[in-house]
Parts: C-alpha cells; structure tokens; sequence
C-alpha cells in the first residue's frame, strides 16, 4: 500500500501543471496605422492560435500623425474580457498605461518651398528666361501626414505662373488625398530688360544710346522687352522716364516712304511685270497699304510699301 502511494505522488509530480497565457502591457508602443491593435501595444509570452487572435484584437483609435495618446490598460483589459467572454485563466501584467507615439511623415516649411522650387523648374519651358523664384507671404507651419507613399500636386493660382498670388498643394498618400492646402506669396522672375538711358520724348527715333539693359522683376512687367535690338530705329508713341521699362507696345516702326515721296510702283502678276512712277499721297511703314498717285494717270492706287522708294500693287 506504500509503494503504490508513493508511486501516484511521482507520478502527478511529473505531470507540468496547466499554465495561463500571459499578456504584458508595454510601458511606450508605436504604430503607423489608423487603428491600434492589441498586438500593439503588449508582448504575448506564446505564439498559439489564441495569443495571435488576441493580438488582432481593435482596442483603438491611433492619435493624428505625429501626436501622442495613453491608453489605460485596465480599460482595455476589462473591455477585451467582456466583450470576448475570455477565460480569467488568462493573466494580465505590465504597465497600467501605454504611451502611444503614431508615426507619421513631416512636411515643413522647407519641403514646401522645395516642392513648389521642383514645380517651377519642371515648368522652366513655359517661363520666360529669367532667375525665378517663389517668395512666400509667410512660412506655412509644419504638419504630419500619414506614413505611406507620398505624392503631391501643386497648382498656381495664375495658369501663366508668373503673376500667381498662391499655390495650392494637394498631398496624397497611397494615392488617397491626405491634405490640401495653399500657400501665399507672389514669384520673382529677374532678368535683364531693355531701360531707357535717360529722358526720351514722343516722337523719339530710338538709338543704341537710348536703351540699356537692367535687371527687374518680369513678374510686374511681363510684356517689357528683352532684346534692344527689336526697338533700334522705331519711333516711341510715349514720353519715357530714365530708367523706365521700354514694352514693346510703346513703340512703332519708322515709315520707310514719307508723304510727297517720288516712288516706284510695280505689278507683279504671274509672268507679267510692269512699273511706273509714283507720288506717295501718304507715309508708310513696312507692308502698310498707301495711298499712291500714278504720275502718268494722275488716278489713285492703294499699293503695299515693299521697301524705301518702292510699292506694290497687290492684285
């Protein structure tokens, strides 16, 4: 009768009692998604079917990207066992609240001015030759967007770019909007454009004296000219300032055939060609249609002015 209890003592002595799955709150967890799992934020100290299911387990809402929140793990506990009806076999330690630091993707005010620098540059062939630059209002403060892969879009306020007033950015991730947003200021185009040297009148036949070449800002006078050579010789419709802008529409060119002009008038049609004499009854400019008399005729004829002393009759 000895031998036998001793023999069942042994026995149950090698028989490992049935353990409880224990669950650890972490003291600090980070996440990159929307929602927090349990998983998340505590260490199971098995891998079985039940600790993978637990783990699974939405017990929150992540805070905004970037921010912090504390979850209160007696809370958690207490819902996850009601709501699961879960075995109180099952042991719960750690920490009493869990720091949770949701990662996120910083955009600053530097990115965002590089950004919109990018834009400009992908779009120098619709711009003018210039050094251009977008200057903001002020600095737009920093923000998180979730993690994920970022794209943006960037759409100025002015079509033409030069002249835009804002930028707006719209900001996905995973191809899903994220955020929109705009950024005031105005964009610098500096490059050089023709000035008048000095005070010029109505009426001024412009010279290479009269023009020179200064820096400004083509985002205030977008229609300036930039090459002194299309203004030589052309007459100003305007009294200039020195140092003013010369645009293209202050200017008009010379007549090349002055009113009582003794010209040459020609007809050219298919193989037959002929000229007269002529007196110009008007001025004219390059390509303009004038007034002409026919010296031998004495009649009126509207002809195109092709070169200094010479007209065409256009058939």
């Amino acid at each position: 009768m000895v031998k036998l209890l001793f023999l069942i003592v042994f026995t149950i002595s090698l028989v490992d009692p049935c353990s409880a799955l224990q669950i650890t709150f972490k003291k600090e967890a980070l996440v990159d998604r929307a929602v927090v799992t349990l998983g998340d934020i505590a260490q199971f100290d098995e891998k079985s079917e039940m600790a993978q299911a637990l783990g699974s387990q939405k017990v929150a809402q992540s805070p905004p990207p970037g921010e912090l929140a504390v979850l209160r793990s007696l809370s958690i506990k207490q819902n996850l066992v009601s709501s699961l009806s879960l075995s109180e076999t099952i042991e719960w330690n750690g920490s009493p609240s869990v720091t949770l630091n949701r990662t996120g993707i910083l955009i600053g005010s530097t990115r965002i001015q590089t950004i919109i620098a990018e834009y400009l540059a992908q779009n120098k062939a619709d711009l003018p030759d210039a050094e251009i630059r977008f200057i903001p209002a002020t600095l737009p403060l920093p923000f998180n967007l979730p993690t994920g892969k970022l794209s943006y879009e960037v759409i100025p306020s002015n079509p033409q770019i030069l002249g835009s007033s804002k930028f707006s950015i719209i900001f996905r991730v995973d191809d899903r909007v994220a955020k929109n947003m705009s950024v005031k200021g105005r964009v610098e185009a500096l490059a050089p454009v023709v000035v008048a040297t000095s005070k010029l009148q109505k009426g001024t036949v412009l010279t290479p004296g009269n023009l020179a070449l200064a820096v400004k800002d083509l985002s205030e006078i977008a229609a300036a000219g930039l090459d002194i050579n299309q203004f030589i010789g052309k007459r100003l419709k305007r009294s200039l300032r020195p140092g003013a802008p010369v645009y293209t529409t202050m200017v008009e060119a010379c007549p090349i055939i002055q009113r009582g002009e003794r010209v040459k008038i020609v007809i050219n049609h298919g193989s037959m060609h002929l000229s007269t004499m002529g007196i110009a009854r008007n001025n004219g400019r390059q390509d303009q249609m004038i007034r002409v008399q026919n010296i031998s005729s004495n009649k009126i004829v509207y002809c195109r002015v092709a070169a200094p002393g010479l007209v065409e009759v256009v058939l």
